[in-house]
């Protein structure tokens, strides 16, 4: 497979704006592909792939070639090293001239380095996957998270049952996919392809979310004619699922303080055929003076360090710490304290996060339990659902009932 200096290019310059300058990587991957309209899918396609492995081999390429991160080359050089572990041949450019080809080691001996380089994690991370987890669990679970993640569907019940799009996809685009035995749902592609342009995507049917992120709506458990506040909804993944097990009867409440992401929900909600999701930005404080003990169930979807998902967003381990990771810990509490006055009296509070830390997660409840309002709920179950045991993105969820 030939890379073209084009390609190489746009592959170093999202390089340097997610790794060097702490860009969000989809956006990034999103605007540079926008730029580049003429590119063809496999170009694209390279594109893509060659700018999540190599953020999410960084430390491991970077111990195997011997790579001066202080190079102003450096870039250059994980992408020339990316290349020869996939079998490409070195294009004679100025930019790989510092790469010592005979030298390059790969795939690292796991008998012989460390976890931290084999598996290409910081320091920090890897301390603190042992400290939560323990070696044995740790090992198995920072191994699944640089695991290449699965292409899953939810199936909108809305509009039609799972068995009913499964015919669709093989009979009209010969996709293939395995219903989930958990949930009903839930279809994992076979393999990956572009299906977001798809007219059966685009009519409405189906919506791409991961199937630990659709346990969510499972453990919010809403009854038709409920009223649910999705307290932290951004472009309403989970209220679309939310609605669709209600049957649209019933009212959702999705808040968020960034509007664009509830306009999108609209538009979302529009293809969804959803009719019962009412919106507001969180900086509302009328919305919570006078929605007071309202919710049947209220979700506080955290905002999270998001390293439950490090298969789908690499970058997530390169620009979180641990100061970043604290500052989380006090917004998802004050999230809580603020959300917890809209559950009414035998009603459910519901706190998820895709992270698989025990301080963004049973810490925050039992912290959450202690205070003041806290003392209001009772927890009824929690679960930690790790990559290695379920293939899915690691999530935490806890269901908290009030008195």
């Amino acid at each position: 497979m030939k890379l073209y200096r084009n390609i190489a290019l746009g592959i170093v310059d999202g390089l340097e704006r997610i790794l060097e300058k702490q860009e969000a990587l989809r956006p990034t991957l999103s605007q540079i592909l926008k730029q580049n309209r003429k590119w063809g899918s496999r170009d694209r396609r390279q594109l893509g792939e060659a700018i999540l492995d190599i953020i999410r081999w960084k430390r491991s390429y970077t111990n195997s070639a011997d790579l001066k991160v202080d190079s102003k080359n450096y870039y250059w050089n994980l992408l020339g090293t990316w290349m020869i572990t996939k079998n490409m041949s070195l294009p004679n450019w100025e930019e790989f001239s510092e790469i010592q080809e005979l030298k390059i080691i790969w795939p690292l001996n796991p008998k012989t380095t460390e976890r931290k380089i084999k598996q290409s994690i910081p320091d920090w991370l890897d301390s603190l996957g042992v400290e939560s987890f323990g070696e044995s669990i740790w090992e198995k679970e920072s191994q699944a998270l640089n695991a290449v993640a699965p292409l899953v569907l939810r199936c909108n019940t809305l509009k039609q049952d799972p068995l009913t799009l499964q015919n669709r996809l093989i009979k009209e685009f010969d996709i293939q996919t395995i219903q989930s035995k958990e949930i009903p749902e839930t279809l994992v592609l076979e393999k990956h392809i572009k299906i977001s342009q798809n007219p059966i995507y685009l009519e409405g049917a189906f919506e791409i979310q991961d199937e630990n992120s659709q346990r969510v709506a499972h453990w919010v458990n809403p009854k038709i004619g409920d009223i649910i506040v999705d307290s932290c909804a951004g472009s309403g993944g989970k209220s679309l699922h939310i609605a669709a097990l209600m049957q649209n009867k019933g009212t959702i409440f999705a808040l968020d303080p960034n509007e664009k992401k509830l306009k999108q929900l609209h538009l979302r909600a529009l293809r969804n055929g959803v009719s019962n999701i009412q919106t507001s930005t969180t900086d509302n404080t009328e919305f919570f003076t006078e929605h007071h003990e309202i919710g049947d169930v209220v979700l506080v979807d955290a905002p999270c360090s998001g390293l439950g998902v490090l298969r789908r967003n690499p970058a997530a381990k390169w620009h979180m710490n641990p100061n970043k990771i604290k500052a989380l810990e006090i917004s998802q509490q004050e999230i809580l304290q603020k959300n917890a006055p809209l559950v009414k009296k035998g009603g459910a509070l519901v706190y998820a996060t895709c992270s698989i830390f025990p301080n963004e997660n049973q810490q925050q409840i039992v912290r959450f339990l202690e205070s003041e309002i806290g003392k209001e709920f009772e927890l009824i179950k929690e679960e930690t659902f790790l990559t290695h045991q379920t293939n899915s993105d690691g999530f935490y969820l806890a269901r908290l009932q009030k008195k």
